[in-house]
């Protein structure tokens, strides 16, 4: 996947030239012209790498590196001066404020390409703490406005049917401590990976620390546990060592499928910036259904983009009362991708014999559709 540019300047001629010129170059690209705008996006969409200039009205770009390095969640972005201004003082002050690197305007293009990409390899290459290292991989949030719609089985046979079917390295994390169902439907005992994780300061999280406490299931697909003893629900204060988890999921997998669990939670609300999708659950009940609308409008307002929000239709019972998708689709205003049918006698034996559903019987209807739903989060990742 392409590494996401953040460009600070007050000047928009040299944001929409640096912009095209990135662009060009395989570079996503995003623009912020003032100091608070640039603190904005980097907290909710996280960057590869930060081009920041000094000057500028709100907040100078000293003081921008400094608030970035001070949050856990952008702490280890990696940031480039883009300056005019020239003297040793200032570069001096910039390495302080926690620049990786400075370059002085006007520069010429390949020596600017050449100074990214030397500070992006670094950055990939840094061993413990909590950079990441290696390609960046596909995260989906999986979500629902109420609990019991299903968001749980969903997001473990989904995993599974992404490892079955591309050969990819899959992480599903649940992010519910004192609520984890996974360990109780496959029989894992004392389900302590997330605990362990919640106890360490979020800035000594890393990449090393999550694989130490993944469990891999016999399909090959790794499992982040979270406790299913309600006592362990009080670590969901722990709202920071999520976001460090989370920074460093992506790269540690191609996919990585995160049970968010119900509503928006403090935990939720932080995580799912870092989602490039987030599918949304839901149930043909009016009242899940009014429940589900303000839920995606509030995913929105809080800076999820539309387009990011997959809507999922699952059918629990067999009953006539229930809407239709195509009345669920109207009423919430939103576009359902996959449907799926009631199959409580599948869920049933699965859960007597603690397997995924998806390879309880492969060739059920059930089954085809965690395969379709599995092809469209690849396609989307592409």
């Amino acid at each position: 996947m392409a590494e996401k540019i953040l460009v600070v300047d007050d000047d928009k001629d040299t944001l929409r030239l640096v912009g095209l010129m990135l662009q060009r170059q395989g570079f996503e690209v995003r623009a912020a012209n003032t100091g608070l705008q640039a603190l904005s996006l980097a907290q909710t969409d996280l960057p590869d790498l930060i081009l920041l200039d000094i000057m500028m009205p709100d907040l100078d770009g000293y003081e921008v590196a400094r608030r970035l390095r001070a949050n856990p969640t952008t702490s280890e972005v990696p940031i480039i001066m883009f300056t005019a201004k020239t003297q040793v003082d200032d570069k001096v002050a910039g390495f302080e404020a926690g620049a990786d690197d400075y370059l002085t305007k006007p520069t010429q293009p390949r020596e600017l390409f050449a100074h990214m990409r030397a500070v992006l390899a670094r950055s990939s290459k840094r061993g413990g703490g909590s950079t990441p290292a290696g390609e960046k991989g596909y995260m989906v949030g999986v979500v629902s406005a109420r609990g019991g719609l299903g968001a749980t089985t969903l997001a473990l046979n989904l995993g599974i049917s992404l490892r079955e079917a591309f050969k990819k390295d899959v992480i599903v994390a649940e992010f519910r401590p004192g609520q984890g169902t996974i360990s109780l439907d496959l029989g894992y005992q004392k389900p302590e990976g997330l605990n362990h994780l919640l106890a360490k300061k979020p800035n000594e999280v890393s990449v090393s620390d999550i694989e130490n406490e993944l469990t891999t299931h016999a399909s090959g697909m790794q499992l982040l546990l979270a406790s299913n003893q309600p006592r362990d629900g009080q670590l969901q204060t722990a709202v920071a060592n999520f976001e460090a988890i989370a920074h460093q999921l992506p790269y540690m997998a191609r996919y990585v499928i995160l049970d968010l669990g119900p509503s928006i939670t403090p935990i939720t609300d932080k995580v799912v910036k870092f989602c490039d999708e987030v599918i949304v659950v839901v149930e043909p009940v009016p009242q899940t259904i009014l429940q589900t609308k303000a839920l995606i409008h509030d995913l929105i307002s809080g800076g999820v983009g539309e387009k990011k929000i997959t809507l999922v239709l699952v059918n629990r019972i067999r009953s006539g009362v229930q809407l239709s998708w195509s009345q669920v689709q109207e009423k919430i205003g939103h576009n359902i991708t996959v449907i799926f049918t009631p199959a409580p006698e599948l869920a049933y034996q699965a859960s007597e014999q603690r397997l995924p559903i998806v390879l309880m019987q492969p060739d059920s209807l059930t089954a085809q559709q965690f395969s379709k739903l599995a092809e469209r989060i690849a396609q989307s990742s592409r």
